[in-house]
């Protein structure tokens, strides 16, 4: 068995069984063991299949290398299954999408590697069925090409429906002539997608996508590799890059991840089958750390509290194919503390590599992020292809997180269909932050609204936002970004800005700018996983186990507060409504006091015990932590300066901050612009 689809020569498993594989071996046959008692419904149950067709993988790959009858018993058990559905998937694009693609996936492989112990009529049943359900797929993915996930480039829908109809082909390769039709058609789809990838690595939709939909895309180039040598591994930015995205968004304990995006839940974030597969592909040892820690600490974990199903636990199979025992671990501590991705605008820092570290993530950028929003209008404009599907990428330009060890600070508004300006950490105008509100896919609909408007072009080089600003000296980070053009026109903006200044997150800072021709009240949104108590005036203490922390705000004018909580409910997948996510917000609103064309805002985030000390006095702000001193000052631009400059320089050129570190002798002077 020496050229099997996803696997090639299965024999150099085989020969290390009890040696160096012996423990990922383990726990493909304890995942194989689970489906024994494992009921499956005689008629499609009204809820996501997916799981049934990893369930074939694990259990055919459990049997080739066991040679145990029960697991080829199982593996016929769930084939048998599926093969009696006459449909695959309930109530939304039924044989056309996720759990028609993962069966199909799944039945494919189970097909291929099972076919010597098949009998003729079963092998038959099981080709038909496999023939059946791609012509189906592949139909529809050409008669919906230029909408829909047929050439949603970016998203989890086309890039498992691809794998899967990718897996028939493979499977049927010999024995079907228009197998190569779909195995050439995959080809042709992946070309595009991992061409337009971020090649940071990094993805829009925040890391539960990252690895729910994200993991197929290795899956895909693995296959692509084995069964023909084309290796986009070698070629491909994003593949080469993306674990230090999943990596640096991780809790402090790495248990969890910081949830930017479309999240279902903190714990759903861990894809250890892809650590292996970047461990072995570039022989990276943090990598193979990340993935060891994980599988020997988080794998219960992960399983028990995830709501992405199938979840962790199958993927077992892709774990022991996909671990190479040769790659040696390597200290995350080697790594730095800061990582930086340009496509999003997502700064990322750790205090340090323990389990105890405080970690506080930022972002800012085009909406899907720079490579994907220029690419998706050029498409547009070219070829007639709407590809910019962005309900996953959450109106969170300048928000961040802040955790420390697995105790989160901050939080996001998690799974959320009905997206209102306030469930982000984030600066509003007139509590207005985009032209939509209340809808699932507000990027898209706010553009959308903008582009018909009477008398109104559309630049999308002037909607989104951008980082003017990452800088970093020894343990101080400073970062800037604006979004300016992401507020309705109507409110005439001319500057939003944050820029953030932190030591080693010893603490951190916040300096807001708030500029329009028109005067506004300006709010800064604050949520939070426990309510803020007010221990003096525009003050509030955060009981944390892990220290309590004080959030701290001063103005160059007025400014008053409130506080209330937000309850967000959403409906995760349209095949299975009545399970839902629940998150459940604390907000804290600093606002002005009176409407003002200009408003200046400093956040100060501080430890309690940790001697630091805030003053300000004719709007300079003056940190003194230890024997550091910290000076921040920000004017406003002056009538005079104004009128010597455009209205392109008054609209696109930021207003000065002056920093000075004094750290012992030693002093840092910047002025940010």
């Amino acid at each position: 068995m020496s050229n099997l689809v996803f696997i090639g020569d299965l024999s150099r498993y085989q020969r290390d069984l009890e040696g160096a594989r012996k423990e990922r071996y383990e726990r493909l046959l304890a995942q194989a063991d689970r489906y024994q008692t494992m009921i499956l419904p005689k008629v499609h149950p009204k809820e996501s299949t997916t799981y049934m067709g990893i369930a074939i993988v694990n259990l055919a790959l459990a049997y080739l290398l066991s040679g145990e009858e029960r697991y080829l018993s199982e593996a016929k058990r769930f084939m048998n299954t599926v093969l009696s559905y006459e449909k695959w998937g309930n109530a939304h694009l039924v044989n056309v999408d996720l759990s028609a693609s993962w069966i199909l996936f799944g039945l494919s492989l189970g097909y291929d590697w099972l076919k010597p112990y098949l009998k003729q009529e079963e092998a038959e049943r099981i080709s038909a069925k496999i023939r059946h359900h791609a012509d189906i797929m592949y139909t529809y993915k050409r008669d919906t090409f230029g909408h829909g996930w047929s050439t949603n480039y970016y998203q989890n829908h086309n890039w498992i429906n691809m794998t899967g109809l990718a897996a028939a082909g493979y499977a049927l390769m010999g024995e079907w002539e228009e197998a190569r039709v779909y195995t050439e058609e995959a080809k042709e789809n992946f070309a595009r997608v991992f061409s337009y990838l971020a090649d940071d690595g990094s993805n829009y939709e925040g890391v539960p996508y990252w690895r729910y939909g994200g993991m197929w895309l290795f899956v895909y180039a693995h296959l692509l590799k084995v069964q023909e040598g084309i290796d986009y591994f070698q070629t491909s930015a994003y593949l080469r890059h993306t674990f230090y995205y999943r990596l640096y968004q991780s809790s402090g304990d790495f248990s969890q991840q910081l949830n930017f995006g479309d999240s279902h839940d903190r714990h759903s974030g861990h894809a250890p089958c892809v650590y292996y597969k970047t461990a072995a592909e570039y022989q990276d040892g943090f990598a193979q750390t990340f993935a060891n820690m994980v599988v020997h600490e988080f794998l219960t974990e992960e399983a028990t509290e995830s709501k992405i199903k199938p979840g962790i636990l199958p993927e077992a199979a892709f774990e022991f194919l996909w671990y190479d025992p040769d790659v040696a671990e390597k200290d995350l501590s080697l790594l730095p503390n800061v990582r930086y991705f340009e496509d999003l605008g997502l700064l990322s820092i750790r205090e340090n590599w323990s389990r105890e570290s405080r970690v506080l993530t930022i972002k800012c950028g085009y909406p899907g992020g720079r490579k994907q929003w220029e690419t998706g209008f050029r498409l547009l404009r070219e070829e007639g292809i709407d590809c910019l599907s962005l309900s996953h990428h959450h109106p969170d330009n300048l928000s961040y997180i802040f955790a420390s060890g697995k105790e989160f600070l901050t939080c996001e508004d998690g799974y959320n269909r009905n997206i209102m300006p306030d469930n982000h950490n984030v600066i509003l105008v007139d509590h207005t932050y985009t032209d939509a509100v209340d809808v699932n896919d507000v990027y898209v609909k706010s553009v959308k609204m903008r582009m018909e408007q009477k008398g109104e072009t559309f630049n999308e080089r002037t909607y989104g936002g951008s980082v003017t600003a990452v800088k970093q000296k020894g343990n101080v980070v400073l970062y800037r970004a604006q979004t300016t053009g992401v507020y309705p026109k109507a409110l005439n903006m001319r500057e939003v800005s944050r820029m953030l200044l932190t030591d080693g997150l010893s603490f951190w800072i916040f300096v807001d700018v708030c500029r329009s021709e028109d005067p506004h009240q300006y709010q800064l949104i604050s949520n939070t996983d426990q309510k803020g108590w007010q221990i003096e005036e525009n003050s509030f203490r955060y009981a944390m186990q892990t220290g309590d922390i004080r959030y701290t705000v001063f103005s160059d004018r007025s400014i008053q507060t409130r506080q209330y909580q937000q309850e967000v409910v959403s409906v995760m997948t349209t095949q299975e409504p009545d399970k839902v996510c629940r998150v459940l917000m604390e907000t804290l609103c600093f606002e002005s006091a009176c409407q003002e064309k200009e408003q200046i805002f400093f956040e100060c985030f501080t430890f309690e015990g940790a001697k630091t000390k805030l003053s300000f006095e004719r709007g300079e702000l003056t940190v003194k932590h230890g024997e550091n001193v910290y000076r921040i000052s920000c004017q406003p631009k002056s009538g005079q300066e104004k009128e010597n400059q455009s209205e392109t320089e008054q609209n696109e050129t930021l207003t000065p901050i002056q920093i000075l570190v004094s750290e012992g002798e030693e002093e840092w002077y910047e002025i940010l612009k």
